[in-house]
């Protein structure tokens, strides 16, 4: 799709009332979208190293002289130039840049520079897309001038040498690459580390709409050394954070935690929702509550100690970070990950 085309599909083409009666509601639902878009932001070895900074400014006529380099071009963008431009919040205010340019510096919060190459272009693209989607879901409001702007509160980081190479080169490589499924952009959410394999979406979310997030297996993920992880709390903070979700939770005695709180899983091990008091919650909500990593546990007494062991990082949603980099260590490249993990998407540019 070319630059003209997708302004005009943005603008011209409403959602139909199907997507917009399926947005996920209540606050489970909530807080799984919650842990899809801001988890990723909170694992620290997501993060690149800190260095100096992207190079900026330089004049007009230097930028013209570097044209003949599609690597300079690309990162010395004009914004002047540019249809789409990120307007980013962070605490030192608002910056506005291209959005090319501002994916080479959010690159390195979201996914380990070590990773191999094809796994950094999939992860460029994925990030394209989410932004697409943020533009397409509020497009009514953010177009003017000419331009399109997508506002966002994220963290970039800077970073110089290899890593800023490698950046500029898994962005400038899939330059204008998202995925769409009938016809709009998509959600693309990711993950560091799935516990064997990806979750259905509609499964997740309880309607037809996310057809794209198949559960897929993720054979090597176990290698992973964030695959397991173990928590230990008294009962009494245990019931603590329970009762903070929901306030009729009781743990009888003589009761057995699972008898106690049964819990439901979904088809990738997840836990789907668990009946506490009577009401139920879903594992996202047990998982934010416990600072869990992620909501694939099981929990289980220790004389007055629960244990609650987890596997996998994140929310097992989308592009799992760890597996698409196997893939990519055994010959995979970036659109084999993409079509793996989002099933029945189609690559466009947006020029």
């Amino acid at each position: 799709m070319r630059k003209s085309e997708i302004k005009n599909f943005i603008f011209n083409n409403r959602l139909n009332s199907r997507r917009n009666d399926a947005e996920p509601g209540g606050r489970d639902v909530a807080a799984v979208f919650l842990f899809i878009f801001l988890f990723p932001y909170i694992v620290s070895f997501f993060f690149g190293n800190v260095g100096r900074g992207m190079d900026e400014g330089g004049d007009t006529e230097q930028m013209e002289a570097d044209a003949g380099n599609g690597a300079s071009e690309l990162f010395r963008e004009d914004i002047d130039k540019a249809e789409f431009i990120v307007c980013n919040t962070t605490e030192a205010g608002m910056e506005k840049m291209p959005l090319e340019t501002y994916l080479v510096s959010r690159l390195p919060a979201t996914v380990p520079m070590e990773y191999e190459m094809e796994t950094l272009k999939a992860q460029a693209v994925v990030l394209r897309t989410e932004l697409l989607r943020r533009y397409y879901d509020t497009r009514d409001e953010q177009q003017k001038d000419g331009k399109c702007y997508i506002y966002v509160e994220s963290n970039i980081v800077q970073t110089d040498g290899a890593f800023y190479e490698k950046c500029k080169e898994a962005v400038g490589s899939t330059r204008g690459m998202y995925l769409t499924y009938e016809g709009c952009p998509v959600r693309a959410p990711y993950f560091a580390v799935s516990a064997g394999a990806t979750r259905n979406g509609n499964e997740v979310f309880g309607n037809q709409d996310y057809g794209y997030l198949k559960s897929v297996i993720c054979g090597r993920d176990f290698t992973s050394e964030d695959y397991v992880h173990s928590l230990r709390v008294s009962r009494d903070i245990f019931m603590e954070k329970l009762l903070e979700i929901e306030p009729e939770a009781v743990w009888e005695e003589g009761q057995t935690l699972e008898e106690a709180f049964p819990m439901t899983k979904d088809r990738a091990g997840y836990i789907a929702k668990v009946d506490i008091g009577g009401k139920t919650v879903s594992g996202e909500r047990i998982r934010m509550a416990f600072l869990l990593n992620s909501s694939c546990f099981e929990w289980r007494e220790e004389g007055d100690d629960v244990i609650i062991k987890t596997k996998g990082v994140g929310h097992g949603l989308g592009l799992c970070q760890y597996g698409a980099n196997e893939a990519a260590k055994k010959g995979s490249d970036f659109i084999d990950i993409l079509n793996y993990f989002f099933s029945g998407v189609v690559i466009e540019k947006t020029e």
